[in-house]
């Protein structure tokens, strides 16, 4: 596009040097440049407005050789070779990636280590409470083992009584007969 702007103006300056010739190949290039803008209904102006926002934006993040860079309108080509809908054409030739758009993505990348930390943390907090759960349940069995035992120490002690009272009473009834 902006090759046919140029083209525009340098073969306009020529044209008053040229024969008619020149002039006829100047206004069809005139008319094809009117006729390509028009179905793109964009202005020259407006164009070059775009290129320099798209080319600011870019810069946030790349640095770029200003003076190569080619951002033009052209026409697409359909697949049977006619011309199809405009297009939008930039060659920006990128010199360096800013160290900020770096350390954006490797922000991005401690983000999802952090994630995958927190999961880590989750996961051994859940381990934890898993190990406290199994302990406080060993804990009630060995209470209750001991529990058992005391209650059997309790019973044999009472059958001991019990053996005991019942050989008094035999030895004081074999006394009395």
């Amino acid at each position: 596009m902006f090759e046919s702007i140029t083209k525009f103006f340098k073969n306009w300056k020529k044209k008053e040097n040229k024969n008619d010739n020149n002039s006829r190949d100047t206004a069809k290039e005139r008319l094809h440049l009117v006729l390509m803008q028009d179905r793109a209904n964009v202005s020259a102006d407006f164009l070059e407005l775009m290129k320099q926002e798209i080319i600011e934006v870019i810069k946030k993040y790349i640095d770029v050789d200003e003076s190569a860079i080619d951002v033009r309108l052209t026409n697409k080509e359909n697949s049977d070779g006619t011309n199809g809908a405009p297009a939008l054409y930039a060659n920006i030739p990128i010199l360096n990636i800013k160290n900020e758009a770096r350390k954006v993505n490797i922000k991005e990348q401690n983000k999802e280590e952090t994630v995958e930390t927190k999961e880590e943390i989750n996961k051994k907090e859940e381990k934890e409470i898993e190990e406290k759960k199994e302990e406080e349940a060993e804990e009630k069995v060995e209470q209750a083992e001991i529990i058992i035992e005391e209650a059997k120490a309790e019973k044999q002690e009472e059958v001991k009584e019990e053996q005991e009272e019942t050989k008094s009473k035999e030895e004081i009834k074999s006394e009395n007969n």
